[in-house]
């Protein structure tokens, strides 16, 4: 084997070798230089992708508080239409309050009135009754109907208090 190493480098001289190591650091030097450049547009894309992230964060922050004011604007919204309703509803009571109260005074003083008239009617009822233990036998008839249309006053008037008629 050294015979073989021997006689090929006698054929290969140092020029050769030379020439050769030349040409073996120049395609190495290519190649290096071919690496250095594809790194160096990766890093350009690197740098043009991070522009544009910064650019979409930048964004996404204006997105956000503009999102932040338009719900602080809607809760102040909700919140002013809560109140107004509140206040509407607290006017409907209260009008609602004073108009049973005007309903419960018309009640009372109609109320008072049938009870004047029944005395009425019950003062004018005994007078009769007098006159007919009296003796009055032409009475007795007109007493009976003069209760009727009393007890047919009273309940039709008793009627319109709970508002049937």
């Amino acid at each position: 084997m050294e015979n073989f190493m021997d006689k090929l480098a006698e054929k290969i001289g140092t020029r050769d070798i030379i020439k050769a190591n030349a040409q073996a650091e120049a395609m190495e030097a290519e190649r290096t230089r071919q690496e250095a450049e594809q790194y160096k547009i990766q890093l350009e894309q690197l740098k043009a992708g991070e522009t544009e992230h910064k650019k979409a964060i930048d964004d996404m922050g204006k997105t956000l508080e503009e999102l932040t004011k338009r719900m602080d604007d809607s809760d102040t919204k909700v919140h002013d239409v809560g109140v107004q309703v509140y206040r509407n509803v607290q006017v409907i009571v209260e009008k609602g309050q004073d108009k049973e109260f005007e309903e419960l005074e018309s009640l009372k003083k109609k109320l008072e009135k049938n009870e004047e008239e029944f005395k009425e009617l019950s003062n004018k009822l005994e007078s009769i009754l007098v006159g007919v233990d009296t003796g009055s036998s032409g009475v007795k008839p007109l007493l009976v109907i003069t209760m009727l249309i009393a007890a047919a006053d009273l309940v039709i008037n008793i009627l319109r208090i709970l508002g049937i008629i």
